[in-house]
């Protein structure tokens, strides 16, 4: 049986994305797509527009089999974080055959001499690297900037997020040993990340009519209420008021540095944009502090994020299909739909990240939203 996994966001699904899983289902020939989609917040350090069930259903009426929820820990970090993570995920499913990720590069293959310098890190490349992060520059620039420096004919491919999340795909699947099958799709027409943030602020404009086109109906309904930044602020800047300094240092993506930037920062500031405009810096980019923020508001510890997964979260599956005999039969970790058979601790993150999210669903609403333990999963 060939499966496929798709690593998503779905925030929201439209129109490529579409695209993209009925690709990859004729490119690789599947019996099967499988997708790890993110939880109620995603990569950029945000919460998704609306939450994970209803962008479970998204995905199933678009044609996928079964949606297993990415940790939370990967979902909101770095782009290597998150492939990681995401790969870890596939690999544990222990059926998935193949991979399809989207790509900015035509050829795909022009990732590979990326791939292969960072999965071998020679000196001169950790020499440079060293050398612009001691200048002050963000990680992301440092190593982008080190890259362009060994390989000089290859500095344009970095400029673009999907090209960054395929070449750390692929270097996760080596770094692994993973027996799956990486393929690279090539985005066609409107950039995914510009057709999302579109429909992001046309939601939060309420003015969807204009997405007519790259939204497909089945997503347009499930958008009545999205959930903003601003949301978020009242709950986390009572976290803020009530942590030390101290305390702050032991959450993820966040450093002595950041934590007392933050305490001398935040008061007086009732926007997310405001505040985060306020915290960033030269070393410290826009998103890294938006990670860092969700990282405090959902409690995720540097500790917590270290730990390895002990189940995997099933978040929704199509009746009838064999990739639940798959999954059954091959998989590596437990495989959860109901929390109550889950192992103690598995999912405590991602129980946490969602109450908070229910809680302003629910505020921003006016309607009530059932929690974790009877919330899913979703069934087509």
């Amino acid at each position: 049986m060939k499966v496929t996994g798709l690593i998503t966001e779905y925030n929201p699904f439209h129109s490529g994305h579409q695209y993209h899983m009925d690709e990859a289902r004729r490119l690789t020939g599947a019996d099967a797509i499988l997708v790890v989609m993110s939880g109620d917040f995603v990569q950029r350090g945000l919460p998704a527009i609306t939450d994970k069930y209803s962008r479970t259903r998204m995905a199933l009426t678009a044609g996928a089999d079964a949606v297993i929820e990415l940790p939370l820990a990967a979902a909101t970090g770095s782009a290597e974080y998150f492939a990681s993570g995401a790969v870890q995920t596939l690999n544990a499913c222990g059926c998935v055959t193949d991979l399809v990720y989207g790509c900015e590069c035509d050829p795909p293959e022009l990732l590979t001499p990326i791939v292969r310098l960072l999965s071998e890190e020679p000196d001169s490349f950790r020499a440079t690297l060293l050398e612009n992060l001691r200048s002050g520059l963000s990680y992301p620039a440092a190593r982008s900037l080190a890259i362009q420096k060994i390989l000089p004919d290859f500095g344009r491919i970095l400029d673009l997020p999907n090209n960054i999340l395929g070449i750390e795909y692929q270097k996760a699947l080596i770094q692994t040993g993973s027996p799956i099958r990486p393929h690279g799709l090539v985005r066609r027409g409107i950039g995914y990340h510009q057709s999302a943030s579109s429909i992001r602020e046309a939601a939060a404009a309420g003015s969807l009519d204009r997405m007519t086109g790259y939204l497909p109906d089945f997503v347009r309904k499930e958008l009545t209420t999205p959930l903003l930044a601003d949301d978020l602020m009242l709950l986390l800047l009572y976290r803020l008021r009530i942590l030390s300094t101290e305390e702050l240092t032991t959450y993820f993506d966040v450093s002595p540095e950041l934590a007392a930037r933050i305490h001398r920062g935040y008061q007086g500031i009732d926007r997310w944009d405001t505040l985060v405009q306020t915290l960033a810096s030269r070393n410290r980019t826009r998103t890294h502090i938006q990670r860092a923020l969700i990282h405090i508001l959902t409690g995720l510890t540097r500790e917590e994020a270290r730990k390895e997964p002990t189940a995997l979260r099933l978040l929704g599956f199509r009746k009838g299909s064999p990739l639940l005999r798959a999954l059954k039969d091959h998989a590596q970790l437990p495989v959860v739909t109901k929390l109550a058979d889950a192992p103690a601790d598995a999912f405590s993150a991602e129980i946490r990240a969602a109450d908070i999210y229910r809680l302003v669903q629910q505020a921003r609403s006016g309607a009530l939203f059932p929690d974790e333990y009877h919330a899913g999963p979703v069934i087509l």
